[in-house]
């Protein structure tokens, strides 16, 4: 059963209980508050019909019920032997003997007072005899007991069609209103759901226009905000995926095809140590971007725990005599000025921060150049700044430049070992621990890496 069939079943059963709660409300209303007034209001009544009918003949008697009984009212006149009724018949005449007696012996009777409640009638509109007043009524010199009631139907005949058109105009009324209602409710629930289940096909471009400014419409505009980020991670997924494989391959292929060359007959001693080389590379390019992979990983999986205190100048320090060998192969000068500095977070992360800005600046730097490593404290902030006189980067490549996979052209020429990943890990690694990571670049005039980490307390 769909939502809008559900909601008009719900509105119909609403509108049906609300009624029949109306109704016994009503009733109960009736008999506890206004039973008692109406019965005092038309003992008066025919209190006042007695007085005039007192000592009248039997013949000018029945012309004035035959007039009142035009006038709205049911009356019904015994003397214990014969009955006569004027202004209609009653639906039900049983009424005690006991109760016609007390009248013609001089008593009043309360009917309408005394009527007993019932679940699905109205006593006001109970055309019974019970639900009456009687009083005595003398015709010559004869008692009678008159039981009277206004003629409910007569009075409100008019009234009934008029109710009763209402009553259908409002049902109708409400109900055509209440299907414009719950169209208008579930349209853009059904246009959602629609996108919804195409997004499950990876189709992102449905059409979906839905301007209201209520909580469907705050829904619809969430939707698109989930919607576009999907789209995205969706494409950066692909993309990822795409790279990885692209990487992989890459030197895979290199490796087959020197293995290959390996294994052919009459090459010489150099040329095999040559493609060893050039296999061991590979390999070491291989190890390198499967390491950085699963440290993706576990940043998307879940926040490593942040709770060490780490001396960033000692980390400084160990990565730099670490690096000694790097430097000195590519005749590259090392300037460094460490303040004493430490933060709250993962050490073994933070180290890999440190030895991919520094790799990255040995590996862009030209021979006989020089990197200087600066750490400063201030104002409760780490600040860490790394610049080389490396290749340098344009305008494009430093927008790009911590956007996984990404590898600026002149990289690529360089080094044959660059998985794009390394600074995409730094600023995840550093935004993980509460900090920001700017890059500033020229081609031709080096590039410099500026990280900012809050000390710890």
């Amino acid at each position: 059963m769909s939502l809008y069939v559900k909601f008009i079943w719900f509105t119909f059963a609403t509108m049906l209980v609300s009624s029949s709660i109306a109704f016994f409300g009503m009733n109960a209303y009736y008999h506890s508050h206004l039973k008692e007034q109406n019965n005092d209001k038309n003992m008066a009544i025919a209190l006042s019909f007695a007085d005039f009918l007192d000592g009248e003949s039997t013949e000018r008697a029945q012309a004035t019920l035959t007039m009142l009984g035009d006038a709205g009212y049911q009356l019904y006149v015994t003397n214990g032997d014969s009955v006569e009724r004027f202004g209609g018949d009653y639906r039900d005449e049983s009424i005690d003997l006991a109760d016609i007696q007390q009248v013609l012996a001089g008593e009043s009777f309360n009917g309408i007072r005394e009527f007993p409640r019932e679940t699905f009638v109205t006593g006001f509109f109970a055309n019974e005899l019970k639900n009456t007043v009687g009083v005595p009524v003398e015709l010559d010199g004869e008692p009678y007991a008159l039981f009277m009631r206004p003629d409910i139907k007569l009075l409100f005949q008019e009234l009934h069609l008029l109710f009763g058109g209402l009553a259908v105009g409002i049902i109708l009324l409400s109900f055509i209103g209440m299907l414009i209602v719950a169209r208008l409710l579930i349209q853009p629930i059904t246009k959602l759901t629609e996108a919804t289940e195409k997004m499950g096909t990876e189709t992102f471009d449905a059409p979906l226009t839905i301007h209201r400014k209520d909580e469907i419409g705050r829904l619809a505009d969430q939707f698109l905000t989930m919607r576009s980020r999907i789209e995205q991670s969706t494409l950066k997924r692909k993309e990822f995926v795409h790279n990885v494989s692209h990487d992989i391959q890459s030197p895979l292929h290199t490796i087959q095809s020197y293995l290959a060359l390996l294994q052919k007959e009459g090459i010489q001693k150099s040329e095999k140590e040559h493609y060893a080389a050039i296999i061991q590379d590979e390999t070491a390019r291989l190890s390198l971007l499967t390491k950085q992979l699963l440290t993706l990983a576990s940043f998307d999986a879940e926040s490593a725990e942040l709770s060490e205190r780490v001396p960033v100048h000692q980390q400084l320090q160990q990565t730099l005599s670490h690096l000694r060998y790097a430097f000195e192969e590519k005749d590259i000068g090392i300037s460094a000025q460490l303040e004493t500095g430490t933060v709250k977070g993962n050490a073994v992360l933070l180290q890999t921060v440190w030895e991919n800005l520094l790799t990255n600046a040995i590996k862009y730097s030209e021979p006989g150049s020089s990197i200087d490593v600066q750490l400063r404290i201030h104002s409760g902030q780490l600040l860490l700044a790394i610049q080389d006189e490396g290749i340098g980067m344009s305008p494009n490549e430093v927008e790009h430049a911590f956007d996984r996979f990404y590898r600026a052209d002149q990289a690529r020429t360089r080094s044959s070992k660059g998985s794009g990943l390394g600074l995409a890990i730094v600023k995840e690694i550093v935004e993980l621990h509460s900090g920001t990571v700017l890059l500033s670049s020229a081609p031709g005039e080096g590039t410099t890496v500026q990280v900012t980490l809050p000390l710890s307390e």
